[in-house]
C-alpha cells in the first residue's frame, strides 16, 4: 500500500511543530536532567519550569558551565538546556554550537539530537532535522521518543516523503497514545492502494 496525504491539508503540515512545542510533556526542545545539585541543576530546573527570565536563566546557566566541576554527561546536560533558552531567545546560532559542543562531550545522548533537530526545522533545513531525529528517535524517555517521531514527521512531510511522515506520526501515537497532535497529523493522511496492486 502507498500512502498519500490529502494536498489540502499538506500546506498546514508546517504549523505543527508549533503545535508540539505546546503539549507539555513531549516537547520540540526537550531539556536534559541533571544529577546533583548546584547551578547545572538549576539551570535544568529554570529552562524547564520557565519562572525565571530568559538573562536570568542564561546567567545560572553560565555560571555552572563555567565554574562548576561536571562529569562529561552533566556538563553535555547543561550544554543542551543552555542550547535550549538560546533557540527560544532566537539566537539559532548559539544554540546549535551549545547542541553541536554537547554532542561532540556526548555522543549517546540523544536529547541533543532531538533538540538540534527542532532548530534544524526551524531554520528551515528538513533534511539537517530529519538527519539528526534520526539519532533523537533513540532516546529512552519515552515522551522525548514520541517527540523526535513527530518532529522527524513533520521534517520528512516537508520534504516530500509522505509515506516516512506518515510512518513517523504512526510511531509517536504509538508510544504515546493520548498524544493529540500526532492523532491530528494522522487524520489527514488517506491510506490508497498502489497503482497497478
Amino acid at each position: 500500500m502507498a500512502y498519500r496525504a490529502a494536498a489540502s491539508t499538506l500546506r498546514a503540515a508546517g504549523a505543527g511543530i508549533a503545535v508540539l512545542a505546546a503539549v507539555g510533556s513531549a516537547s520540540a526542545q526537550y531539556p536534559v536532567m541533571v544529577f546533583g545539585g548546584g547551578y547545572a541543576r538549576s539551570c535544568y530546573e529554570a529552562v524547564k519550569e520557565q519562572r525565571l527570565t530568559p538573562p536570568k536563566i542564561l546567567e545560572i546557566c553560565d555560571i555552572a558551565l563555567a565554574q562548576e566541576r561536571l562529569s562529561k554527561s552533566n556538563r553535555a546536560a547543561t550544554l543542551i538546556n543552555r542550547g535550549i533558552l538560546h533557540m527560544r531567545e532566537q539566537r539559532h546560532e548559539r544554540a546549535m554550537q551549545d547542541y553541536q559542543a554537547a554532542i561532540k562531550l556526548s555522543p549517546g545522548m540523544p536529547e541533543a539530537r532531538i533538540n538540534l533537530g527542532a532548530m534544524f526545522y526551524y531554520l528551515g533545513r528538513y533534511a539537517d532535522a530529519v538527519a539528526a531525529l534520526d539519532e533523537g528517535v533513540k532516546v529512552e524517555d519515552k515522551h522525548a521518543r514520541a517527540a523526535a517521531y513527530y518532529n522527524r514527521a513533520i521534517a520528512q512531510e516537508q520534504l516530500g516523503n509522505v509515506e516516512a511522515a506518515y510512518s513517523d506520526y504512526r510511531s509517536a501515537l504509538a508510544i504515546e497514545p493520548d498524544f493529540d497532535a500526532a492523532a491530528r497529523q494522522l487524520a489527514r493522511f488517506a491510506v490508497i492502494p498502489a497503482s497497478g496492486s
